[in-house]
C-alpha cells in the first residue's frame, strides 16, 4: 500500500515537472511561429507600372474571414477570404509613381490578427529620352563661389552659395553674366549653409541645407524681409509661378506655398527603372523641371505633375571644359526674356550658355 501511494505521488511530481518544462522549452504558438494567415503570393517586394493597374495574388489559410487592403495606411479593399490564393486589384487612379505602403491584413472568426505589409514601386511608363547639350556661349564665373542656386529675374542673374568650409562663404548676389563679378550681395553668418535660391515678385527666397532655414529678402535691396523653418534637408529650389519647388537631396520633390512655405504636394521622381535620388539645384523651364543629379553630368528633365523623368541631358562636355579645380555640376538658370539658358558648377570658373536639343521624333 505504501509502494502504491509512492508510485502516485512520483508520477504527480513527473506529470508537474513535465508540464512546467514543456511551458519552458516549448514556445506558445503565435505568429512569428506560424506566419501570418494572410499575406501576398510574391516574395520580397512589389512592383508596378504607372497609368497601370496592379494585380497581386494574395494566399489566405483563413476558411471564413475578412481580408483587407491598405494603400499607404488608407483602407482601398475589404472582402471575404477562403482558404486559397485570389488576386487583388489597385486600378491605377489609386497609385501616383514612387513607392507606397502596401499591406494585407485578416480577422479570422476567432478574431485572430495578422498582416503582410510590402513595398511597392510604381515604376515610371516612359524610358527617359537622351536630349544633346549644345554650348552656345561661355562667360567666367568666379571659382570661390560654391554655386547652390541659380537663377535670373527682369534679365538680371542672381546666384547663391553654399559654405562647405564652414568660413562664413553663404551669400546671396546678382552678378554681371558678362564678366562674372559680383554686382551686389547679402552675406550669411556661418553656421548657415546656403542652397537653391527662387524669386517670387520682388522676394528673393534662400533655402539652407541643414539649417531647417529659409531666408526671404527684397530682390533689390537683399534686405531681410521674414524666413521660414522647415524640416528636412534643403538642397534646390525654383519657382513655376504658382509654388516654390523644393529638393532634399531624395526623390521627393515638394510644392510649397510661397507665403507661407507650407507644403501643399510633392511628387516622387522616378524613371522606368527606379527613383532618381540627389536630384540637387533645380530650374524652371518650359512646364518642365530641370534638376542637376549630385556627383554626375547628368540632368533630369521632369514632368512636374507626376514625377516622371522624360529626358536626361549629359553636360560632360560642360563638365570636361569649366570645372577646372572645381567640384560638380550645379546650376540651372533661364533668362525669360532672351529664353536662354545657362549652367555652371561648384567653384568653376566658367558660365555657359547652351541649348538642349531634343532628338527628332521616329
Amino acid at each position: 500500500m505504501r509502494n502504491s501511494k509512492t508510485i502516485f505521488i512520483l508520477g504527480l511530481l513527473c506529470l508537474f515537472v513535465g508540464a512546467y518544462l514543456y511551458t519552458v522549452f516549448v514556445p506558445s504558438k503565435n505568429e512569428d511561429d506560424t506566419g501570418p494567415t494572410c499575406f501576398f503570393s510574391q516574395e520580397g517586394n512589389l512592383t508596378s507600372v504607372f497609368n497601370k493597374d496592379f494585380t497581386a495574388n494574395v494566399t489566405s489559410t483563413l476558411d471564413n474571414g475578412l481580408v483587407y487592403i491598405f494603400l499607404d495606411d488608407s483602407l482601398i479593399l475589404k472582402t471575404k477570404s477562403s482558404k486559397n490564393d485570389f488576386p487583388i486589384t489597385i486600378p491605377s487612379r489609386l497609385l501616383s509613381l514612387g513607392s507606397h505602403s502596401l499591406k494585407v491584413s485578416s480577422n479570422s472568426s476567432t478574431d485572430d490578427y495578422t498582416a503582410d505589409e510590402r513595398i511597392l514601386y510604381v515604376l515610371s511608363d516612359l524610358k527617359p529620352a537622351a536630349w544633346k547639350m549644345i554650348i552656345n556661349n561661355q562667360y567666367p564665373h568666379r571659382d570661390s563661389s560654391f554655386t547652390q542656386g541659380l537663377t535670373f529675374a527682369e534679365g538680371k542673374l542672381y546666384e547663391g552659395t553654399g559654405d562647405p568650409n564652414g568660413t562664413g562663404e553663404t551669400f546671396i548676389g546678382e552678378i554681371d553674366l558678362k564678366q562674372g563679378r559680383i554686382l551686389t550681395k547679402k552675406e550669411v553668418e556661418a553656421p548657415f549653409f546656403g542652397e537653391g535660391i527662387a524669386i517670387v515678385q520682388d522676394e528673393l527666397f534662400q533655402i539652407t541645407w541643414q539649417n531647417n532655414t529659409c531666408f526671404v529678402y527684397d530682390k533689390n535691396t537683399f534686405e531681410p524681409i521674414k524666413q521660414f523653418n522647415y524640416s528636412g534637408e534643403g538642397w534646390g529650389l525654383t519657382y513655376d509661378g504658382t509654388y516654390l519647388i523644393m529638393s532634399d537631396g531624395s526623390e521627393t520633390i515638394t510644392f510649397r506655398d510661397p507665403k507661407t512655405f507650407k507644403e501643399v504636394k510633392s511628387i516622387q521622381v522616378f524613371t522606368n527603372e527606379g527613383a532618381i535620388t540627389k536630384l540637387n539645384e533645380l530650374e524652371f523651364i518650359g512646364g518642365l523641371i530641370y534638376a542637376n543629379i549630385w556627383t554626375s553630368n547628368l540632368i533630369a528633365v521632369i514632368e512636374p505633375e507626376t514625377g516622371r523623368v522624360i529626358a536626361t541631358i549629359d553636360a560632360t562636355e560642360a563638365v570636361q571644359k569649366g570645372k577646372g579645380n572645381g567640384e560638380v555640376l550645379n546650376g540651372i538658370a533661364y533668362n525669360d526674356r532672351t529664353k536662354k539658358i545657362y549652367i555652371t558648377g561648384k567653384f568653376w570658373n566658367t558660365l555657359f550658355e547652351v541649348s538642349f536639343i531634343k532628338p527628332n521624333p521616329a
